[in-house]
């Protein structure tokens, strides 16, 4: 019983600290995505926390929560053109993904794309992904911390980078389509003549390299690529 209070009171304690690090993330985020002048598409991101019980434990299991809603009239990336994609993910005090589901939804049809982590050991997790689409389609892969999802990609980036010390920096990220592990890489381009930190993000798809700009704040303002304009919404 010593050992288990033990425990609790560690784990209250160092959520308490990743809580009050963190908690300056929380909140929404808005953006517009843009072709041509035309609006094409939009994602929304809801960053909070909340306690889940944790199955067979006796205690409660703090939390991060990302909320994301997307939509985008033709396929980029992630995205299929013409689908409305609803996501929720837990984390853990670490960031750590523990578990999501997506509902994607389109004009005739509804899949739902699963993922639930577990712990191999201290450095190693194991990401199991199911989509339910006409087929189910069940996959394992392995991961070693920091690992990038939509839904972190924000706080995490942010804290684990300081760019303007480290020009460069490579993560990894769950692509939840293709139920593997990529590579991005993030480089440094210094400030623009109005004050922005400019930011080059390239992913392991084709042509897929995006300039970021970010306020005084590292929030960021609009990004470019892909043909596309992505701009915050205040």
């Amino acid at each position: 019983m010593k050992q288990f209070l033990k425990l609790l009171v560690f784990q209250s304690l160092l959520f308490s600290q990743d809580y009050q690090f963190f908690e300056k993330f929380f909140g929404f985020y808005k953006f517009k995505i843009y072709s041509s002048k035309k609006e094409i598409g939009f994602i929304n991101l809801k960053i909070s926390s909340c306690t889940v019980h944790e199955e067979n434990k006796e205690f409660t299991l703090p939390v991060f929560v990302s909320e994301i809603e997307s939509y985008t009239d033709i396929p980029i990336l992630f995205f299929i053109g013409e689908t409305y994609n609803n996501e929720i993910e837990y984390y853990d005090s670490n960031f750590i993904p523990l578990n999501s589901k997506i509902i994607t939804k389109d004009k005739k049809d509804e899949f739902v794309t699963i993922m639930r982590t577990d712990v191999l050991n201290k450095s190693e997790y194991k990401c199991i992904l199911k989509k339910e689409k006409r087929k189910v389609i069940i996959k394992e892969i392995n991961f070693s911390p920091p690992i990038i999802t939509a839904g972190n990609a924000i706080p995490l980036i942010t804290t684990l980078w300081d760019f303007e010390k480290e020009k460069s920096k490579k993560f990894y990220f769950i692509d939840k389509d293709k139920f593997d592990i990529k590579e991005m890489n993030l480089e440094y381009l210094g400030e623009t003549q109005d004050g922005l930190f400019k930011i080059k993000l390239t992913l392991p798809y084709f042509g897929a390299r995006f300039i970021i700009y970010l306020d005084k704040n590292k929030q960021i303002k609009y990004a470019e690529g892909l043909g596309l304009k992505i701009y915050a919404v205040e």
